[in-house]
């Protein structure tokens, strides 16, 4: 569970905005938890029944061909719908990492980037979005933010 006090640690937040984001997080985790493993769930099930394969016997047999998804792209969005749930898990723990030097830490840019990839996984009609919706928008106003200061550090440290 994501706390107020790992997200002041960014350095990015007064503790006020720290705690409000914590609670967007905390609100939205679960149901992104959801989203994904269901996600999952529905591509491990593609795999196991082999549906890139379509019986040649079908009447419909070249156009259904032609809208399956082969083997390999299933299986590399599993991995990728895998990897996006472990790092939102390690989010709401605090032990995600950017890159393998860093130390594990909640990171704007690591739950804005997570968060936009889940949204890319849903449909406008699926239920419970919302809280998503509005942690999304409180990431995105955060990160414009951290990019702008790591501007203004780029541009003070970097000599003419």
């Amino acid at each position: 569970m994501l706390t107020a006090d790992m997200v002041f640690d960014t350095g990015h937040f007064s503790y006020a905005d720290a705690d409000h984001l914590a609670d967007l997080w905390n609100r939205a985790y679960p149901r992104m938890r959801e989203i994904v493993t269901n996600y999952i769930a529905g591509l491990r099930s593609s795999i196991e029944r082999q549906s890139w394969e379509v019986d040649p016997k079908h009447p419909q047999a070249e156009a259904l061909r032609q809208f399956a998804t082969p083997e390999a792209e299933l299986r590399r969005k599993l991995k990728l719908a895998e990897d996006l749930r472990r790092g939102l898990g390690q989010l709401d723990r605090g032990t995600h990492k950017l890159c393998t030097c860093s130390p594990g830490a909640f990171t704007v840019t690591g739950a804005y980037t997570h968060v936009r990839n889940l949204l890319g996984r849903t449909s406008l009609s699926q239920e419970g979005v919302g809280d998503i919706y509005r942690l999304a928008a409180v990431l995105a106003d955060a990160e414009e933010r951290v990019n702008a200061e790591r501007a203004e550090w780029h541009r003070q440290n970097t000599t003419a």
